[in-house]
C-alpha cells in the first residue's frame, strides 16, 4: 500500500511533522509519496525559504530539528519518494534543477493521486 503526504506549507513545524510522518510510515514498511505544493516547494530549493512564525517552529529550530534529515532517512529505505507540484513550481518559476536532491521529480496532482492507494495526510 502506498500512502501520501500532501504538504502545502513552508512553516518549519509543519515540514517537520510531514517528514516525521513519512519516516515513520516508511520504517513500518509502507511506501510513501510526499507531494510538495504551494509554499512547501520553497523549502526544498537550493536557497530554501522556511518560515518560523509559530512557537513550535522556533523551538524546533533551536533544538536543531531538521525536516530534511528525516526525509533523507525515509528515502534511504527505498520506500519514499518526494514530488514537487508542477503548478506550484510554475508559480514560483522553479524547474527540477532548482530543487535539492531530496526532490525526485516535478509532477502534477493527478500523478500523486494516481500513485496513492492508501491514506493521504494533508499538512497545511
Amino acid at each position: 500500500m502506498r500512502h501520501g503526504v500532501l504538504v502545502g506549507s513552508n512553516e518549519r513545524s509543519k515540514l517537520l511533522y510531514a517528514a516525521m510522518e513519512t519516516v515513520i510510515r516508511a520504517s513500518l514498511g509502507d511506501e510513501v509519496t510526499v507531494f510538495l505544493t504551494m509554499d512547501a516547494v520553497r523549502a526544498f530549493t537550493r536557497n530554501p525559504v522556511v518560515t518560523e512564525s509559530t512557537t513550535s517552529s522556533r523551538l524546533a529550530k533551536e533544538a536543531g530539528e531538521d525536516y530534511l534529515s528525516h526525509l533523507r532517512k525515509a528515502k534511504t529505505s527505498g520506500r519514499a519518494e518526494v514530488l514537487a507540484c508542477s503548478y506550484a513550481s510554475k508559480l514560483f518559476h522553479l524547474s527540477k534543477e532548482d530543487y535539492i536532491d531530496v526532490v525526485d521529480d516535478v509532477a502534477g496532482i493527478t500523478t500523486f493521486v494516481s500513485q496513492v492507494d492508501g491514506q493521504i495526510v494533508s499538512v497545511w
